[in-house]
């Protein structure tokens, strides 16, 4: 249409009514094409030049600024990211004498055989009153409403109601199935963080632009934005984990200087398979097996993963029935004095042996209940326990030395980990200097201070403090600076790699050197064989642990094992 044509045409169109008519580029900066002399006069203007100096000649320009992110991302929705072609926004303008107005805006996405888009759109002047009462819509309101009733109104993409209905007639279809259908759960990983960082309305661009990729990966399939930061996609597509490669490549560079990490679980549906919220659910947990990893984008189900992820529900629905009835036992590995080779020592670890599934691995429940933020339920019952058994030994005169308990980072956020450690040890009235306090390496990178000011009390309350699994990898010997500990335990892989790389021992050394000019004890775990003994007393390690002396087992049974080998305790003196 030519400048001349419009303005003949306009002359049809009736004047000095509260609305008028415009035309805009739906691509790029939004070029304003048209606008009639109802919409020229709306925004306080005498003609088309001084309206496109107002208005930068952008639609948006149109829009209010403190509107405009809200109204971008409407229209997007109920067109360009839902497939329709007809939208239904209100907003507020500022006239070139910078007055507020308030305006109805019906918008109808067009597309020329050249693959331009264009959004043709009236828009009506409106009471402030009206512009506001939002509990009752107009007709066109409620009908465009009506409309996009199936989909996401942040994302445009379908909501997942709607999504499993319509995948659920697919999937009793026949040819539908023959086809092959897979279905894709992504999740943004640490989203909540992004949102706290950048900002809610940073937040919302981001689901925006991640469910645009999306959909463009998958433009004739179905895809729904689940919750929060949770998609899902139903396709027929054969290259799917190419496909999901691509979407993850994309969103990695979705913000500039931002890495946004994408994770994705496929669920190729199988015959055995009826139900959409099942395969949903199967895509789902792909895709949280590996939300842990950074090596991994994608994993693809398996039986393996169905039953990982049950045992995880099952350890979280059962950890308070386990610590009620007594299913989690505390077994015993021995620290031995290694000038000596006496017991100086005992490290308190938990068992977990179940009516259902039989010994669980401490791998498996005890990252469990970390994940799900319930690990402080566990390491209290294992200091009580611990407690417990002292008290017991004390009454039959066994000789005693000093346990130590882990405790995990989270049990100085879940609780009062100090209370609870102090609180079961005078219920059972064990000295303070038998109770020792293991914290792993990898907990430290607490920025705040409070987990120091947490050891600090530990320490300044009669407690040993140890730093546990030291070298595996996690920080680095600027720790032993910004922290206080009382002993050093080595990592296990020091001894391991040394059998096959000498330069370890020679590293090992210089630790365990380092550790006792700081005041500290140094004690080594994963002591296997007399050779890696006697490397220890070579350098002068304090104290050592391992499958020589003993495996983990329960007390009477570590404590008679060590007797037959000939193995004595060292005197400890008891403090209260």
């Amino acid at each position: 249409m030519t400048e001349a044509d419009a303005q003949k045409n306009q002359r049809q169109i009736p004047d000095l009514v509260p609305g008028g008519f415009f035309v805009y580029n739906a691509q790029g900066a939004e070029e304003i094409l048209y606008a009639d002399d109802n919409v020229i006069r709306l925004f306080g203007c005498k003609d088309m030049q001084e309206f496109r100096e107002l208005t930068h000649n952008s639609f948006m320009g149109m829009v209010y600024h403190e509107d405009l992110y809200k109204i971008e991302n409407a229209i997007k929705s109920q067109t360009l990211h839902s497939g329709k072609s007809h939208d239904y926004v209100r907003y507020r303008i500022q006239t070139k004498d910078r007055e507020i107005r308030y305006v109805e805006d019906f918008g109808h996405l067009v597309h020329s055989p050249n693959g331009r888009s264009y959004f043709y759109v009236f828009i009506v002047d409106m009471d402030k009153d009206e512009y506001f009462n939002h509990s009752s819509p107009s007709f066109a309101e409620e009908h465009v409403f009506a409309m996009n009733r199936n989909s996401d109104l942040l994302t445009g993409l379908f909501n997942m109601r709607y999504f499993q209905e319509e995948v659920q007639k697919k999937m009793f279809t026949r040819e539908e199935r023959i086809k092959g259908m897979a279905f894709v759960h992504f999740d943004i990983a640490s989203f909540k963080l992004f949102n706290e960082r950048y900002g809610f309305q940073k937040g919302d661009e981001l689901l925006c632009d991640v469910s645009a990729i999306i959909h463009q990966a998958f433009p004739e399939h179905f895809a729904a934005r689940l919750s929060n930061d949770h998609f899902i996609v139903c396709t027929h597509a054969a290259n799917v984990e190419q496909i999901v490669e691509g979407v993850y490549q994309k969103v990695r560079k979705v913000i500039p200087g931002v890495r946004i990490e994408l994770k994705a679980g496929i669920y190729y549906l199988e015959d055995t398979c009826d139900e959409a919220g099942f395969a949903c659910d199967h895509a789902r947990m792909a895709c949280n097996n590996i939300k842990q990893r950074y090596d991994v984008h994608y994993a693809v189900y398996d039986t393996e993963i169905s039953k990982r992820l049950r045992t995880q529900q099952y350890i979280v629905d059962h950890i308070d029935e386990a610590i009620e009835n007594d299913y989690i036992k505390v077994f015993y590995q021995p620290v031995i004095r290694v000038a000596t080779g006496e017991i100086c020592g005992y490290e308190a670890l938990a068992r977990w042996k179940d009516p259902v599934y039989g010994m669980l691995s401490p791998l498996d429940f005890i990252e469990t209940l970390e994940n799900f933020h319930l690990i402080h339920k566990l390491d209290g019952y294992i200091v009580r326990k611990v407690c417990s058994d002292y008290s017991m030994l004390a009454r039959a005169g066994e000789p005693i030395v000093p346990v130590s308990v882990n405790l995990s980072r989270l049990d100085f956020q879940l609780c009062n980990i100090f209370d609870i450690v102090d609180g079961y040890r005078e219920k059972y009235n064990m000295p303070k200097n038998l109770l020792d306090i293991e914290i792993t390496e990898g907990a430290l990178n607490d920025t705040t201070g409070a987990l120091k000011t947490e050891i600090d009390r530990f320490r300044l309350n009669g407690y040993q403090v140890w730093i546990d699994d030291f070298g595996s990898g996690y920080s680095s010997l600027n720790v032993l600076s910004e922290y206080t500990f009382d002993v050093l335990k080595l990592d296990m892989k020091f001894l391991r790699s040394m059998d096959k790389n000498p330069n370890a021992g020679t590293l090992l050394y210089y630790i365990v050197y380092a550790a006792q000019e700081m005041g500290l004890q140094a004690l080594t775990e994963g002591v296997e064989s007399q050779e890696h003994y006697d490397f220890l007393k070579k350098v002068g390690c304090n104290k050592a642990q391992g499958y020589l002396f003993s495996k983990p087992l329960p007390m009477d049974e570590c404590r008679a094992l060590t007797r037959e080998k000939g193995m004595t305790w060292e005197q400890v003196h008891v403090r209260q």
